[in-house]
């Protein structure tokens, strides 16, 4: 047994830093009130003291006399002016001297806080220090000063930036004076010292987040700071960057706690302090009554302590009283003790208290952590008036009371106690502990005791031996060495006896570690005794954990979702952008790609895609050259060596991208033509140039590359759309997908930055890039496949996820600025007055009579309109003009014309008949559509416009003002014909609104009423009463057409021009009206917004491959949240997502913070080869503003078709393609052609509902779990037909030899050896060579025969090595259907 030392007994360590880490509470009202605030999340920040410049200190009679050995010194402490009561624990900087007035601080303090309320200060105090003639400190206050921290709206930081303070006279003592008790302004009360200031800077500090929980709330902490759990850092700033230490779990068990002198008499002890108390504070009931205080439960609080606070929740458990040696549970009867016990049955009654079950820890090997024991039990109390007959029936109450405490800190010393039983004495009194409660005494009672109320049986030895003392006894062992020798002891709940013994009530209540297997959670047990309170463990896990008391509470498991690559280079342009070589360059120039020029023919201006871009908005729109035409041109593309592909892959290519909000661009066919004139190094490739292919299949003549055209001018962009267009380039990067043209299979992706075709005033300007295409691939770990593996189950292996570069995309991009209509640059470049009030027009002039024509009809009625220019190409006139007989009858002919009713056989006479009867029962509608012409024509006077940029997910905030027009009060209902413009009824979210608008109109609470089945809210106005009714406008839908997979047939000439006016994947045009009711059921005013969509910005782009008809689940990383752009510091809160198909699930959910925070989708799946495509937009603001990230994500379903196989044998697979309606010429391609051949090789014939049957011979090089695809391509329409997901699960072969040679680094020239081969067959038989690293091993023969029993001598040739280092090379004996005779592996060691 190791007899540990008490942490509070030990030098250093733990009690260092506890001594010194007492801290100040803060006022109960003020953190009742950040809660009432939803403050639930402390938030990290850092206060940089920079310089104090003190030219005018105040002189004092007491320092005058040392001058030279004054220092100075600066303290920090955090105050509550509402409350006036200073709280955490003051700082004290180093003591430094002034040198010419002025003080450099250089301090950087840590703290965090869930108090971000204005009443929240900081207290900054300048102290002078001198020595006094007896050797103690003098500290004279000289100044001080008040930082605010935050403004009187808590989701924006106020001091968030450089700071210079002034020093107030006076000691911070007086902020404590009634005058000043909620002041919001110091400085008009406090008198300031001339001169003198501090300069600070105070700013949010999210990298705190992963080490909040070793630190307590409100502590101010320098970055040298001792914080038992972080990581020492090189700087010397441990919390600039926190690290923490590596955890481990540990498992204590065993655990038992001995009383003295017994069990019994402690009870017994502490049960007559208790009722004497109760007999002293209570008024005496009755001659008879009886008032007995009862033991309920016995409870241990255990926590991991750094000496700052509790790195957990402690957990608690209840212990059970058992008998002395017996490891069962004692009768039921023992758990409550009272004064009436036999004192002859000590022998059989408990002795110790113990616990059944064992207990999970997380420890950091750091000689300042303690593990924290705290005893204490629950006492039941009659609540009124009690007798013997009701002891049991009467209601009770319960109360806690800490018994004993203990700290034992096991890395303080060497680790000695491994495996061995651990005993700790227990505490008592009134001495400072982590939990900061009063514990019980037992010398205190036998000090103070008075022999008159304590005469009862046993009171002469109450008090323990003074050489007796209260232990815990337990024992501590690592989880993972228990892992290790017992996998199914993994559980929490899991113990030594656990076969032996039942369980204790509370022991379903357990979490799995996360290595741990899943095994069967055993339920709870039935609660034993009278107790009325809950005997289940419910600190055991984490707060914020899944509800305890349905079984244990399963662990998830690491698992990769099975999809295909996912590219993420949206938000954030990749390091792909690089120079040239100048061999490349020359090669390109010399290509004749076609010039960009500005329109006076002067080449355009090259800007360095490597150098900054600056954005200048009012340069971009004062510039004489309003108009702009983009230009992209797609040079050429650099081959990169990749696994399973030959060198000449790809020879096609295409590409797809979207540019703004024009539609989305699929380019034609593009070839790659290799210079064969150019000399070119194996090491280092040229690009090949992009050229057009002709329908026939020849290159195009015409010059090289794929040049397109975006013309954004007056006539494309809408008024004041300018301005977000110069945004979009400014900010947005190109998502571009390269394909291969002949399989249809995504070759890679990459993006280009935007900002390099920003004009600045230029006429013209160009860049061209260097894209790395870049695709990722989920790899598996490898397989040995040996006799051990046969029959077992294979494990779950943790996938890695590689980024190959699959080859450079050489871009140019330019823009050409193009003279405007000057008639039309004010509608267009002009920004409008974008003002979120709209306020309705006076209405001056008299009604304007006259006949109801068709012109003003369709101005004042939008669906009249619509249906006219439906109509309009077929001649179709309107119907109210004054020879309306003759139009109406050609209109209605048209109609018909166009839904194809009208016979061909029919006469002439008999359609007008016909067309006349249709025209006489069409009278009765024509006065109906009068007549709502009218009332469209009045309502015309009190509808007013609104024109409003839409974009994806944003909401549109906007103030109608609505006045009552009548003497008497009116209730206005308020309808919106449109779900997606709705007004604001919520004053919280009504202020957010107006303060990110910035409008300054008056904010009014409970302004509406809602009625449940109402049209819409209902508003109260006055007689004449203007008020400003809040809208807002925001729309989660958009159009999700996709163009068909596969290179499009654009003539080469036209090409270029594919800017097309309709919108496309953008939300839709609208017209959308807000009517207001009076009472009469009439409108009072109308407000017309007009809905005009613009192109959102695409963060993040991700290409998902899935089975075909199943659902996709994934999980999509969110990025941290620590934008400093973003004001609100409850961002972390209120994260949410929205997807714009209706039918995908998204969602997130919120974790403990520091904790990563992913997206969950579920999108139902589709045949294959279909591909599904939406958008998820990720908020974080509590009223969902606007969308911190956009993403754009394809879904491609494909067949799956699952494959287990072994490196360099072939494995065969059948699959079925099923013919559609038409006659194809399909053929067939692999992402890997040298891994996967395809049967038939070729074109073949596809008839329509005909079963083909497509062989698959798989001969993989790499193990592990790998993913790969084939495509079925009609040849002739270059269109998808069907799409194959392979799994691949690749296991590494049985090895027959082992081999070890080395070569020689340098020199040209490599090594040859040989190996003996031996024909284990009795005929002859023909073998064939493969290796694995055909780059640096190659055979003298790939294919030999050898008679039966004979030798053959296997010549090897090594390739040289210009570098140092080792690799082995798997070297395959197969017979001629490429099974694997035997496997040699030779180490190469180039030295």
């Amino acid at each position: 047994m190791v007899k540990a030392e008490d942490a509070l007994n030990m030098a250093d360590g733990w009690r260092e830093v506890f001594e010194r880490s007492r801290v100040v509470p803060p006022p109960s009202q003020t953190v009742r009130l950040a809660l009432d605030n939803h403050f639930t999340q402390s938030h990290g920040f850092q206060l940089t003291l920079s310089r104090l410049t003190a030219a005018h200190l105040p002189q004092s009679q007491e320092m005058s006399g040392g001058g030279q050995d004054v220092t100075h010194q600066l303290r920090v402490t955090l105050f509550d002016r509402n409350h006036q009561h200073f709280f955490g624990k003051t700082w004290r900087s180093p003591p430094q001297r002034m040198k010419n007035n002025k003080i450099s601080l250089n301090e950087v303090l840590y703290f965090h806080t869930s108090l971000r309320l204005p009443s929240a200060v900081m207290v900054l105090e300048l102290v002078s220090l001198s020595d006094r003639p007896d050797g103690s400190q003098q500290a004279l206050g000289r100044g001080f000063t008040v930082l605010e921290l935050f403004t009187n709206r808590p989701e924006v930081q106020a001091s968030d930036g450089v700071q210079r303070l002034n020093l107030h006279h006076g000691s911070p003592r007086s902020l404590l004076h009634p005058l000043l008790k909620d002041t919001v302004d110091y400085g008009s009360l406090l008198k300031t010292i001339d001169g003198a200031h501090l300069d600070c800077v105070i700013k949010k500090h999210p990298a705190l987040a992963p080490a909040m929980h070793l630190l307590p709330e409100n502590v101010l902490l320098s970055g040298n700071e001792n914080v038992p759990g972080l990581a020492a850092s090189p700087t010397g700033d441990a919390l600039l960057r926190p690290q923490l230490l590596k955890t481990l779990p540990f498992t204590l068990n065993r655990l038992t706690i001995s009383l003295q002198p017994s069990l019994e008499k402690f009870e017994s002890q502490l049960l007559q302090l208790i009722n004497a108390d109760c007999h002293n504070t209570k008024q005496p009931g009755p001659e008879g009554t009886v008032r007995t205080v009862v033991i309920q439960e016995r409870r241990l609080h255990v926590g991991v302590h750094n000496g700052w606070c509790f790195l957990d929740k402690p957990q608690v458990v209840v212990l059970e009283p058992l008998a002395s040696g017996s490891r069962g549970r004692s009768d039921s009867t023992s758990k409550q003790s009272t004064l009436g016990k036999d004192s002859s049955a000590i022998s059989t009654l408990p002795q110790t208290l113990g616990l059944r079950s064992s207990l999970e820890l997380k420890l950091t090997n750091h000689r300042a952590l303690a593990i924290v024991f705290q005893l204490e039990c629950v006492f039941s109390a009659p609540i009124g008036r009690e007798t013997m007959l009701s002891a049991t029936s009467a209601p009770r109450a319960a109360f806690l009371q800490c018994l004993r405490w203990g700290i034992w800190c096991p890395f303080q010393e060497p680790a000695d106690w491994k495996g061995e039983e651990i005993q700790l004495v227990l505490r008592g009194g009134a001495e400072p502990n982590p939990h900061g409660v009063m514990a019980y005494s037992t010398e205190m009672f036998a000090n103070t005791q008075s022999p008159a109320p304590l005469s009862a049986a046993g009171s002469a030895q109450l008090s323990p031996l003074p050489e007796a003392k209260d232990t815990i006894t337990f024992r501590l062992s690592s989880s993972l060495e228990r892992k290790a020798s017992s996998p199914k002891a993994s559980l929490r709940t899991k113990q030594e006896d656990v076969s032996r013994h039942r369980r204790s009530p509370s022991q379903g209540q357990r979490s799995i570690p996360p290595a741990s297997p899943p095994e069967s959670p055993q339920g709870p047990g039935a609660c034993s005794g009278v107790s009325n309170i809950a005997h289940l463990e419910m600190d055991l896990q984490r707060e914020g954990d899944a509800s305890q008391d349905e079984g244990d509470q399963l662990q998830e498991l690491p698992f990769t979702p099975v999809h295909a690559p996912v590219i993420t280079l949206g938000m954030n342009m990749p390091s792909s952008c690089s120079v040239s070589s100048r061999s490349s360059l020359a090669h390109l120039y010399s290509a004749g790609f076609p010039d960009i020029a500005d329109s006076a023919g002067q080449a355009a201006e090259v800007l360095d895609p490597t150098e900054p871009v600056p954005f200048d908005p009012q340069r971009e729109e004062s510039g004489p050259l309003q108009g702009d035409l983009l230009v992209f041109q797609f040079l050429a593309f650099t081959r990169t060596p990749a696994a399973g592909v030959g060198p000449d892959w790809p020879e096609n290519i295409h590409f797809t991208f979207q540019f703004y909000r024009f539609p989305p661009v699929t380019s034609q066919q593009l070839k790659l033509l290799a210079s064969d004139k150019v000399q070119q190094k194996a090491c280092v490739p040229l690009p090949c140039v992009l050229a057009s292919i002709n329908r026939d299949g020849t290159v195009n003549s015409g010059p090289p590359g794929l040049q397109v055209q975006f013309r954004a001018d007056g006539g494309f962009l809408k008024a004041g759309e300018k301005r977000w267009f110069l945004r979009y380039l400014a900010l947005h990067t190109m998502h571009i997908d390269i394909w291969d043209s002949d399989s249809l299979l995504l070759i890679g992706s990459t993006a280009v930055e935007l900002k390099y075709m920003l004009r600045q005033g230029k006429s013209a300007v160009q860049a061209l890039h260097e894209l790395e295409v870049l695709t990722t691939d989920y790899v598996g770990e490898d397989a040995l496949l040996t006799s051990a593996h046969v029959g077992r189950r294979p494990a779950i292996s943790p996938m890695t996820v590689h980024s190959i570069v699959m080859g450079r995309l050489h871009i140019r991009t330019g823009n050409i600025g193009c003279p405007v209509d000057p008639s039309r640059r004010r509608a267009a470049d002009v920004m409008a007055s974008h003002s979120n009030i709209i306020t309705p027009r006076e209405v001056i002039g008299s009604f304007r009579g006259g006949s109801l024509t068709s012109r003003n009809i369709l101005q004042l009625n939008a669906r009249n309109a619509a249906q006219a220019h439906r109509l309009g190409k077929d001649g179709a006139h309107d119907l109210n003009e004054p020879d309306g007989g003759r139009r109406k009858l050609d209109c209605m002919a048209a109609v018909h014309r166009r839904e194809g009713k009208e016979e061909a056989k029919v006469t002439d006479r008999t359609k007008e008949a016909r067309l006349a009867r249709e025209l006489h029962q069409m009278k009765p509608s024509e006065r109906h559509s009068k007549a709502e012409g009218i009332a469209n024509m009045l309502s015309q006077a009190i509808t007013t416009q609104h024109l409003l940029y839409a974009n994806l997910g944003t909401a549109e905030y906007m103030e109608f003002v609505l006045k009552n027009p009548f003497n008497v009060p009116q209730t206005v209902t308020i309808h919106s014909d449109d779900p997606e413009l709705r007004a604001i009824t919520n004053t919280e979210e009504w202020g957010y609104f107006k303060a990110l608008s910035k409008s300054p109109t008056p904010l009014e609470e409970n302004m509406f009423h809602l009625e449940e089945g109402a049209p819409g809210p209902r508003v109260y106005l006055r007689p004449k009463e203007s008020i400003h009714i809040p809208l807002k406008y925001q729309s989660f839908l958009c159009d999700h057409t996709m163009a068909l997979q596969g290179p499009s047939f654009q003539p080469p000439g036209k090409g270029s021009q594919v800017a097309k006016k309709n919108l496309s994947n953008i939300v839709a045009a609208k017209t959308i009206k807000v009517t207001f009711t009076a009472e009469d059921g009439k409108p009072m005013a109308i407000c017309q917004v007009n809905v005009e969509p613009t192109a959102h910005v695409v963060d993040q782009t991700f290409r998902l491959y899935h089975p075909e008809l199943c659902f996709l689940k994934k999980a999509i990383r969110l990025p941290p949240w620590d934008d400093p752009t973003v004001g609100d510091p409850d961002v972390r809160t209120h994260i949410s997502v929205r997807c714009s198909d209706p039918n995908i699930i998204c969602q997130t959910r919120m974790l403990a913070p520091g904790e990563p925070q992913d997206v969950y989708l579920k999108v139902p799946g589709s045949p294959s080869p279909n591909i599904k495509m939406f958008f998820v937009m990720v908020f974080t603001d509590k009223w969902m503003a606007a969308p911190s990230q956009i993403w754009q994500i394809y879904v491609h379903f494909l067949e799956r078709v699952d494959v287990s196989c072994v490196t360099g044998q072939r494995s065969c697979q059948s699959l079925v393609l099923r013919g559609k309606q038409a006659v194809r010429k399909v053929k067939c391609f692999s992402s890997h052609p040298q891994e996967i051949e395809v049967d038939p090789e070729g074109v073949f014939v596809l008839p329509p509902a005909a079963v083909q049957e497509l062989q698959l011979k798989v001969q993989p090089w790499r193990a592990g779990s790998r993913f790969l695809y084939v495509n079925a391509v009609d040849v002739e329409n270059r269109r998808l037909v069907t799409a194959w997901l392979l799994c691949l699960n690749v296991h590494r072969p049985v090895l027959s030899k082992a081999f070890e040679v080395c070569v020689p680094v340098g020199g040209g020239r490599g090594s040859s050896r040989k190996i003996t081969y031996t024909n284990p067959y009795t005929n002859s038989r023909s073998f064939l060579l493969r290796s694995d690293h055909p780059d640096l091993l190659q055979f003298k023969e790939e294919k030999f025969q050898i008679s039966g029993g004979e030798s053959y001598t296997i010549g090897l040739r090594f390739a040289p090595s210009q570098s140092p280092g080792s690799v082995e090379i798997l070297v395959y004996v197969n017979n001629l259907e490429e099974k694997t005779e035997e496997t040699f592996c030779v180490k190469v060691n180039y030295s």
